[in-house]
């Protein structure tokens, strides 16, 4: 089974690759940030399962989240609708996609321009999965998990700052996640949204 994974480099990415290496009936393939369009185009067409992880969750420029988290998207959906080829399109989308931050409406955005695969070829399949904080090896500090960051915080003496302590905080740990995302590659079903 050929398994491509966008945003391979990043930390859900990393974690995923590292899975499936164990397992030897999967032939990976990675798309990253700086890699061509024409290598994502070839990476599609031979793919059966594309995990779409790779996107800007952090940046300076607003824009950014409509480019990297909307537009490559779309691109996808795109390729994978001109492909003669039944395929599986597993997105990690997140939980703020219910909130009104430019971030959380990119990546609906996203949702969206998936959901309309299957409507426009039945035999694809979409699983779109509204992920929590997610944490665990090789996530950063100060960058994609509040564990990492209270964590490194805490063994180097550097103060936490707690915004509103009586926030509750839906985690979920990577090694679940995967083992999730695993499972779904092998179970045949309809599209599927899964709220985390």
């Amino acid at each position: 089974m050929n398994i491509l994974i966008t945003g391979s480099r990043g930390f859900i990415g990393k974690n995923l690759k590292s899975h499936l290496i164990q397992r030897s009936h999967y032939i990976i393939h990675e798309y990253n940030r700086g890699d061509s369009l024409d290598k994502l185009k070839e990476k599609i067409k031979i793919s059966d399962v594309i995990f779409h992880l790779a996107g800007e969750n952090r940046t300076e420029d607003e824009f950014n989240f409509e480019k990297n988290n909307f537009e490559l998207s779309k691109e996808i959906s795109t390729l994978i609708l001109n492909s003669n080829k039944q395929k599986h399109l597993i997105f990690s989308s997140t939980t703020q996609a219910e909130l009104d931050n430019a971030y959380g409406k990119s990546k609906l955005k996203a949702e969206n321009e998936f959901l309309s695969i299957p409507k426009k070829n039945s035999n694809q399949k979409v699983s779109i999965y509204r992920l929590p904080g997610v944490f665990g090896k090789w996530s950063k500090p100060n960058y994609n998990s509040v564990v990492a960051t209270f964590c490194h915080n805490i063994a180097n003496n550097i103060p936490i700052n707690i915004t509103d302590p009586n926030k509750k905080l839906q985690l979920l740990y990577i090694d679940d996640l995967i083992n999730q995302f695993i499972n779904n590659i092998n179970v045949c079903h309809k599209n599927i949204f899964i709220d985390i």
